[in-house]
């Protein structure tokens, strides 16, 4: 009989029904079917689902990336082009640091892959940077704002397993960085080998002077991280309440310091985020019924026997688990993943000792790859539509900064520590 749950679910995603209402039918379906619950249960436990304070840092952590591109953005891009343009392909590895940056800012992969690859995208198919690398390359990099803190995908795995959320987001810092450096250190070699960027270094010469401008202009933006991971991380603040303060901090910026978010602007951002927040929401709010489905009716003990009878090797079932998150990834919106398999399968590595916080990490890197591989490839498909490209433009250039992605992902599962050091968990 559960099998209705997931063929219907399928059905649903495949002809293309957004996620949240493909859940919705598919446990409306299950319950009719099954005939012992009536399906009044399937909104109720919607409400129930998003009736956690925790969920309010979600949309706040939007608006204040939204809020961080008047200003704020442009100024932490001149920075990293200053620290980073001398190195081969530096024009790409300002890019990618510029998304590191932002990541610390928003959280999220698609606001961080928008507002860094309409400002640095067409200059870099201007300096003479294939556009299909182009797209590839801040599409990789902007998914890590789904990595480093403050990730809304941490955020969301944390809440959906019942993790501390501070915990949680330190865990990002390592493993986000290092995705940082490593496609820096791809984009130099790539940089060297094709001739991009070759005169990078000489177009921008800059004086003391306007090296110290541009460091005294990005310090304020690059204290937002400190308030959102230091209120949390020191018992300061709450997640929520951290996500307040960033907003206001956000706005305060872009109205008063760098004055370049005007009364229309401003509306314009909160609807945008509106929207996007909404977006998530029901996807959060769907994966509540589909959750106590399977705590109902045991889905997780019978699947953990399943795929323990298949191997007890720990390696041979963790890699399974990271094939199957990258598959789904490919066609589902990597929030989703995260809400809906995020208690299904940590019980099943729990098993065979992974930790929780690790885990969280390996399933965040797992839905940064599927964000950037075809059909569903939604941080692709953002920085396409910013330099006008289809997404088979990027082939094979985008296959090969996944994989990396990869190698992180088999890296970190077998140095776990890596991850876990933070929290003196060894």
């Amino acid at each position: 009989m559960i099998g209705i749950l997931f063929i219907v679910l399928l059905l649903m995603l495949l002809i293309g029904v957004p996620v949240g209402y493909a859940v919705m039918i598919a446990c409306m379906s299950f319950l009719m079917a099954n005939g012992t619950t009536p399906i009044v249960i399937v909104p109720q436990k919607m409400v129930d689902g998003i009736g956690s304070f925790t969920y309010l840092a979600m949309p706040l952590f939007i608006f204040s990336g939204n809020l961080m591109i008047y200003g704020s953005t442009p100024r932490l891009m001149k920075l990293a082009n200053m620290l980073l343009h001398k190195i081969p392909g530096g024009l790409g590895a300002a890019g990618i640091g510029a998304c590191g940056f932002f990541g610390c800012v928003s959280g999220s992969g698609v606001a961080t892959t928008a507002a860094i690859g309409s400002i640095v995208g067409p200059e870099m198919v201007k300096k003479g940077y294939g556009k299909g690398y182009t797209a590839s390359i801040i599409a990789a990099s902007g998914t890590l704002g789904g990595i480093i803190p403050p990730s809304i995908t941490l955020v969301l795995y944390a809440v959906a397993v019942n993790l501390s959320i501070g915990s949680m987001l330190m865990c990002g810092m390592i493993p986000g960085f290092m995705c940082v450096a490593g496609f820096i250190l791809l984009n130099t070699f790539i940089s060297k080998k094709r001739g991009y960027g070759a005169n990078d270094a000489d177009e921008y010469n800059y004086t003391g002077k306007e090296k110290l401008k541009i460091i005294r202009e990005a310090i304020p933006p690059l204290i937002m991280p400190l308030i959102i991971l230091g209120g949390v991380l020191f018992g300061i603040a709450t997640p929520t309440e951290s996500a307040v303060l960033a907003t206001v901090y956000a706005a305060f910026l872009a109205l008063f310091v760098y004055r370049e978010l005007n009364l229309k602007s401003f509306f314009k951002v909160a609807v945008d985020s509106a929207l996007s927040a909404a977006s998530i929401m029901v996807i959060i709010s769907a994966a509540a019924p589909f959750g106590w489905i399977m705590t109902a009716h045991n889905v997780t003990t019978t699947m953990a026997k399943f795929i323990m009878g298949i191997s007890t090797n720990p390696t041979i079932i963790y890699l399974m688990i990271i094939a199957l998150l990258v598959f789904l990834g490919t066609f589902m919106e990597g929030l989703s993943i995260v809400v809906v398999l995020s208690p299904i399968l940590l019980p099943i590595v729990q098993n065979f000792g992974m930790n929780p916080y690790h885990f969280g990490i390996l399933i965040s890197i797992a839905t940064c790859i599927g964000s950037c591989t075809p059909p569903m490839a939604t941080c692709l498909f953002t920085s396409c539509k910013t330099l006008g490209l289809e997404v088979s433009d990027t082939f094979p250039d985008i296959f090969m900064v996944c994989g990396y992605f990869i190698l992180m992902e088999v890296l970190l599962l077998f140095i776990p520590q890596i991850t876990t050091c933070v929290l003196g968990v060894f």
